[in-house]
């Protein structure tokens, strides 16, 4: 594909036209979370990069080989909003396709003080109007810092890539392109450190201990995490023949609860607990198995 004026013209005027495809450039707050610094909800925040309009869009560097004929034109990072545990941010690229049109795009920011990188993948259903778009999600607890574009990846309908990085990350003879337009976004959510310990499972309690085929047993669990909060609770039993019974807790109160329906109950048995997985809001996951922590082997109920 040749990459003249030809082709800068077509790019630039993407690059100029991007911005008007993304959604409000307000800056808008986030609700207010539990476990955040009350600050936070009236200062996470978006920053547009400048370079995104740009007069001139550099062409492919020399000597670089692109045999797919895709080329990249403009990036912005837009609008962002919380909802819930979710913080999110909308992207848009502007992608020339080559003879074999374009799959899917890779975009992914990071945050150099920490080396944490958010992507997102953007595909057929994001794409209207010559701009690849989409939200781009992240946990609303994301420790705080500016997020910049740091690799694009163009992959066509035959399997073929194009992959862009920053200039200082591009290695002699490797297979990056020095990315020709930046983006980037800012977090400004009163948030240190990530989140990296998984939360802690306390004691597991069924009842009835003893019951009729096809009764409701309440299962109980004591969990909790340090920062980001409980998402999941997964607990399943096993009885002697090796009929599962699995069923996920939610929050009730301060403890985590959930019924087993008689639909799960027609097998007679003991039916001892076997695992326990759990999982918090920015990805942490531990499991539990059968004898292992404070619940140990002893936690069950008979179905006569």
């Amino acid at each position: 594909m040749r990459t003249g004026k030809r082709g800068t013209a077509i790019i630039t005027a993407a690059a100029l036209a991007i911005m008007w495809l993304l959604p409000s450039w307000g800056t808008q707050a986030a609700e207010a979370v539990t476990g955040i610094p009350a600050v936070a909800a009236q200062e996470v925040s978006v920053v547009a990069a400048p370079e995104v309009s740009a007069v001139a869009v550099p062409e492919i560097p020399s000597g670089t080989e692109n045999t797919t004929g895709m080329l990249l034109g403009a990036v912005a990072a837009g609008a962002m909003q919380a909802e819930g545990t979710e913080l999110k941010v909308y992207v848009a690229v502007q992608a020339i396709p080559g003879t074999a049109g374009i799959d899917h795009v890779n975009i992914q920011f990071k945050n150099s003080a920490n080396d944490r990188t958010v992507t997102k993948i953007l595909r057929d259903k994001d794409y209207a109007n010559g701009v690849y778009a989409g939200w781009m999600t992240m946990s609303i607890y994301e420790p705080a810092g500016l997020f910049v574009l740091d690799k694009v990846i163009l992959q066509d309908n035959n399997g073929g890539y194009l992959k862009y990085c920053r200039a200082e990350d591009r290695k002699e003879n490797d297979k990056y392109q020095t990315l020709p337009v930046t983006a980037g976004f800012q977090i400004m959510n009163g948030v240190a450190a990530a989140d990296e310990t998984p939360p802690v499972l306390g004691a597991v309690v069924v009842t009835p201990a003893r019951a009729a085929r096809e009764s409701e047993i309440t299962v109980t669990a004591a969990v909790a995490d340090d920062f980001s909060g409980v998402d999941t609770v997964a607990v399943r039993f096993e009885n002697e023949n090796g009929k599962a019974v699995t069923v996920n807790l939610e929050k009730q109160g301060d403890l985590y609860s959930a019924v087993i329906k008689k639909s799960q109950t027609k097998e007679a048995g003991t039916y001892r607990l076997k695992r326990v997985s759990v999982s918090d809001n920015m990805g942490n996951s531990k499991i539990y198995n059968g004898g292992d922590g404070p619940f140990a082997s002893d936690c069950f109920f008979v179905i006569q």
